[in-house]
C-alpha cells in the first residue's frame, strides 16, 4: 500500500481514536485508527481512494524515551471513487 501512495497527487491522512496498553515499566502495545484518503490524476477525471486503516503498534522504553518496536498495517477497506474533470 506504501508504495501505491507514491503515486497520487495528494493525500489526507486524519487520526482517529487510539487504545494503548502498558505491559511492565518499559513495553506498550496499542491500536491507532487513522484514515486516509489519496487522490491521483486520471486523464481529466481524479480519482479518490478512501482507507480505513489501523496499525498495530508496539513501542518500548529505552533511557527514559520511547520508541517504536513494530508496526504493522492492516487495510480493512478500500473505496475508489472517481470524479470527471471540468
Amino acid at each position: 500500500m506504501f508504495d501505491e501512495l507514491n503515486t497520487y497527487l495528494t493525500t489526507m491522512h486524519f487520526n482517529g481514536q487510539s487504545t494503548v496498553v502498558l505491559d511492565g515499566e518499559s513495553r506498550v502495545g496499542g491500536d491507532l485508527l487513522p484514515g486516509a484518503s489519496p487522490t491521483r490524476p486520471m486523464g481529466s477525471a481524479r480519482s479518490l481512494m478512501v482507507a480505513a486503516i489501523r496499525y498495530l503498534d508496539s513501542f518500548i522504553k529505552r533511557d527514559g524515551s520511547w520508541f517504536f518496536s513494530r508496526r504493522k498495517l492492516m487495510v480493512d477497506w478500500t473505496e475508489t471513487r472517481y470524479r470527471l474533470g471540468t
